[in-house]
Parts: structure tokens; sequence; C-alpha cells
């Protein structure tokens, strides 16, 4: 097993060295990143990075960050160029969720097998753009 490259992490509580873990969450096929540590020799989760909004609106390569400790996240996204932060958010009940476009080009070097999974579950190829732009439709036969 390869060695996986750790991304320092510093938040209230100190600071940690992590692994990004990318998937996708099985209701809605969203990108979701988790963050991992190691801990007596074993790699296990340490947060979730993204939550799993399916109701609101994503491109293939954008997700919402788990609001705890949402600044150190938001933080942590900006300093190891994982994606930029957009201005629009999510809802979920009361609570208010930061949207970030994560560049995947950039994940695949932390998780290639994970990255190329969402992908081919997406139907991308390495060359495909991250955001999907919106095609304008036809206006061919539409003619009155």
């Amino acid at each position: 097993m390869e060695e996986q490259k750790t991304l320092g992490y510093d938040w209230e509580f100190g600071h940690e060295e992590l692994v990004i873990e990318v998937g996708a969450y099985a209701y809605g096929d969203r990108l979701y990143i988790g963050l991992l540590h190691k801990e007596d020799g074993e790699m296990e989760s340490f947060a979730d990075l993204t939550i799993n909004l399916p109701y609101s609106p994503a491109e293939v390569n954008e997700a919402y960050i788990d609001d705890f400790a949402k600044n150190s996240k938001l933080d942590f996204i900006k300093k190891h160029k994982l994606g930029k932060v957009l201005s629009e958010e999510g809802y979920s009940g009361y609570a208010r969720y930061s949207k970030v476009a994560f560049n995947l080009d950039r994940l695949a070097e932390l998780d290639p097998k994970g990255v190329e999974k969402y992908r081919a579950l997406h139907g991308m190829t390495k060359q495909e753009p991250e955001k999907r732009g919106r095609t304008k439709k036809s206006k061919k036969g539409q003619e009155r």
C-alpha cells in the first residue's frame, strides 16, 4: 500500500495531519470528502469535510461544507488549494452551509483512486472540464 499524502489541519484543538478521502454519497451520488488521521497505526475517520444536501443545486465538482468547525475547514480548503469557496449557500432546516467548487485534479493528487471512481460514476474522463456548462437548446425546429 502506497503512503498517502497528509495535509496540515489547524483548528481550535490544535494541529492535525490528515488524509483526504474522496467518494460519493449513496443518495444523490454527490461529492463526498472525508478527513482521516492515523490512530494507533490505523487510518480512521477524523471528520467529514462535506455534507450531503441532495436537494440543493450543485455541479458535479461542488459540495457543501459540514458546519462543525466550519471556519477551520474553509481555511484548510483555501490553504491547500482544494477548491474555491463560492458565495452560494445550501440550507437544511435552520442551518446554512457554505458551498465549494472543488478542484478534482487537485483532489486526484491526494486520493487518485477515489477521484477516479467518482469521475467514472459521473461519466467523466480526466480531460473533461470539472464544471459542466449548461448548453443552449437548439432553436432548430422551434420557429413558428
